[in-house]
């Protein structure tokens, strides 16, 4: 009979890394082995990563406002507080002042909502064509730019996320607009959406706008006003001066404020009488 030494004995206990070395030497040897191992491992990381997605998901929910409980009044707070914190340390030219959708003239929303969202009232807070067609134009360009945001991912994007640009932030982002969209009217995401949009430097909402740029209130302002402060949202900061100040609005511009008048008269929002008044809307006059 063969007889294992004493001394190999002794070794396999004092070594455990000769154990688990002829351990895989038998595992590697027997093909039945081999795969209960692969499995059991295998089983072990896959549980694991099931375990990590689901504390991920549970803290990225818990993370995101719920509306549903927030209510409107709830978003309201949110939004001032939000603005009063980006004019904590600056001195803006008009006082900021809560404008309700109510007291806002409709030619003015829907010279917005045409600039920036056409579609607001009939989709459910993304356009999922534009979206995956801006993270194709991404992935082509090897950047997180994103874009294609409506005005309710926008309202979402400047009252609780960050600033930072990727896939995470913005998986955020659906999420809560779905929220906000399933507990709150397009009214009311509009008349957050208005009270937090800058307009200028340090002008943030639709009264101080009207007031800055037109001396009047939202009340009063026309399709023509509307078409024209949405020519400012795009970089606000930097068309104050370039489009407002030195009192020029450039080809692209012409163009973008042509566009905005025919969407809304195709749309039945401003009459054809209207819409030939407005093109000839004089800003500048003195």
């Amino acid at each position: 009979m063969f007889h294992i030494k004493d001394e190999y004995l002794n070794d396999l206990e004092v070594n455990p890394w000769l154990r688990l070395r002829n351990k895989i030497i038998r595992i590697v040897l027997s093909p039945y082995r081999l795969a209960r191992s692969l499995f059991l491992i295998t089983g072990a990381l896959v549980w694991l990563a099931l375990i990590t997605l689901g504390i991920t998901t549970i803290t990225l929910l818990d993370s995101l406002p719920h509306f549903d409980k927030l209510g409107f009044k709830g978003a309201v707070t949110d939004t001032k507080n939000r603005v009063e914190l980006r004019l904590k340390e600056a001195k803006p030219p008009i006082p900021y002042k809560w404008t309700s959708v109510d007291s806002i003239n409709r030619e003015l929303l829907y010279a917005i909502v045409m600039s920036e969202d056409g579609d607001f009232f009939t989709h459910q807070g993304i356009d999922y064509d534009a979206l995956i067609s801006a993270l194709g134009e991404n992935i082509k360009r090897r950047q997180w730019s994103f874009g294609a945001s409506t005005i309710s991912q926008q309202t979402i994007k400047n009252i609780y996320l960050s600033e930072s640009k990727n896939l995470y932030r913005k998986l955020k982002e659906v999420i809560a607009v779905q929220r906000l969209e399933q507990a709150l009217t397009k009214n009311e995401i509009l008349e957050l959406y208005l009270n937090l949009v800058e307009f200028g430097p340090d002008i943030y909402g639709i009264h101080a706008a009207a007031k800055y740029y037109f001396n009047t209130t939202p009340q009063k302002l026309n399709a023509a006003q509307g078409a024209f402060l949405a020519i400012l949202m795009p970089s606000p900061r930097k068309y104050h001066f370039t489009v407002y100040q030195n009192q020029h609005l450039a080809k692209r511009h012409k163009r973008k404020y042509k566009r905005i008048l025919q969407d809304m008269r195709y749309k039945e929002y401003i009459s054809p009488k209207q819409y030939n008044v407005y093109l000839k809307w004089p800003f500048f006059d003195k």
